[in-house]
Order: C-alpha cells, then structure tokens, then sequence
C-alpha cells in the first residue's frame, strides 16, 4: 500500500509538471510576433521612415543657411530628434526581424515645401502629433506583448517630440479646458488624404495597407478605446483628436 501512494504521488508531480510545461509553452507561443503583427510592425515602419525622412529632407535645408544663434542652438535639437528617428525605425527592424514575412515597405513620399522656419515647425508639429496617434492606435492591432510595448515605446518617443515642437507652436499646448488624452489614430484614419492632424494618405504615397485589428475595430474615444466592429475607421477616431483641435 505505501508503494502504492508514492507511485500516486510521484505520478501526481509528473503530471502536474507536464501540465506547468505545456501551459509556459502555451504562453511563449503567444508571445513571439504573429503574421497579424507583421502587418503592423510594417505599418509602423512606413510610418517612422516617413517621418525620419521628414528631418532628413528638411532640416538642414531650412536651417542650416543661418548665422543666428537661436537658430543654430535649435538646430542642434532638431539634429537630436532626427537621430532619435532612426532609433525609432532600427528599433521597428529589430523586432519586425522576428515576425513571420517581415519586409520592410518601399515608399516614395512626399513633404510639404517650407520656406520659413515657423512654417516648417508647424508643418513638424502637425506630422510628430500625427505619428504620435498612429503609433498609439497601432498598439490596438498588435498580437504579441513585444510589439504593444515597441509600440508604447515609440509613442512616448513621438509624443515628447510633438510636445517640445508644440510648446514652440502652440503658446496652450495643454489646454485647462481639455476632455481628452493624447490623440490617437486608427490606421485608416493615417491613410486618409484628409488635410489634417491625424491623416497621411496625401504624403506615404499609397505604399502601406492598414492592418485588420483582432478584436474588430477600434472606436478611440476620448479617454478610451472600445471594440466597435460596425464603426469605420475613420469614423471611430475623429473623438480622439479632441484635446488637440
């Protein structure tokens, strides 16, 4: 009879240890990028390149030709935020690396002309404010835990961006009568051509397909996002954009 209870009990252990086993290899299968997350971790890519090309195509052209010292001072800033562009981008790589058919997406985009120094500062507010929602709203279509915190991540980045622009900009970037968080952006919203903060369709050159979000879409309201499959896209973020109107 002891025997008998010990095989029991080591036959209980072993059976609880498979179960542990295959419950973690359950969970690390969930947590590696999926073919859904390829979709958007391209997205992302098409959009981080945009706007580092953004810097690239315009800062020095715009800047550069000065003998001013604040100019040049704010040069040296703007210099910093360019290379935080290509972080941003390499960072959207290194994890797309991961992701099943991963390629990065091939765009000819287009930039606005500036002439003046303010021009080009709003014309970088309105875009770093756009990529700021498009990386938070993406973050809504993700599968794996990594890509939400890239994601995070990049949208942190972004906003600090949008905030030191905008504090030049916007003499009441934050606003005491505000009703919203930081805006967000669905994909379809970014793709739209709309003359506006929160669209890019008029400048990625039709290179990127907006990624189909798992739980249907996502209706970004003011301080919250709830899945609505029956709102477009467009439609459903138009709320978000509230606290920055």
């Amino acid at each position: 009879m002891r025997l008998n209870i010990v095989s029991l009990l080591l036959a209980g252990v072993t059976a609880t240890s498979a179960a542990t086993t295959t419950a973690a290899a359950g969970a690390a299968s969930t947590c590696v990028p999926s073919s859904s997350d390829t979709t958007v971790l391209q997205f992302a890519l098409g959009v981080s390149n945009f706007i580092g090309g953004w810097y690239n195509s315009t800062v020095n052209s715009t800047f550069g030709n000065t003998n001013n010292a604040t100019l040049l001072a704010y040069q040296k800033i703007l210099f910093g935020l360019e290379k935080d562009n290509t972080l941003s981008s390499a960072a959207i790589e290194k994890v797309g690396a991961k992701a099943p058919g991963f390629t990065a997406p091939q765009c000819t985009y287009v930039f606005p002309e500036v002439n003046t120094t303010q021009t080009w500062a709003q014309w970088a507010y309105r875009f770093e404010d756009t990529v700021t929602g498009a990386f938070i709203g993406l973050a809504g279509y993700s599968d794996s835990p990594e890509v939400s915190f890239l994601l995070a991540r990049l949208a942190a980045e972004h906003s600090a961006h949008s905030a030191l622009i905008g504090s030049r900009v916007n003499s009441t970037y934050f606003a005491q009568n505000t009703t919203s968080l930081v805006a967000a952006y669905g994909p379809a919203q970014i793709l739209s051509t709309r003359n506006q903060t929160g669209s890019l369709g008029a400048y990625l050159g039709g290179c990127l397909t907006a990624p189909t979000s798992p739980c249907g879409t996502l209706r970004i309201g003011p301080l919250d996002a709830t899945p609505s499959p029956s709102s477009s896209g467009v439609a459903s973020t138009s709320l978000a954009a509230a606290k920055k109107a």
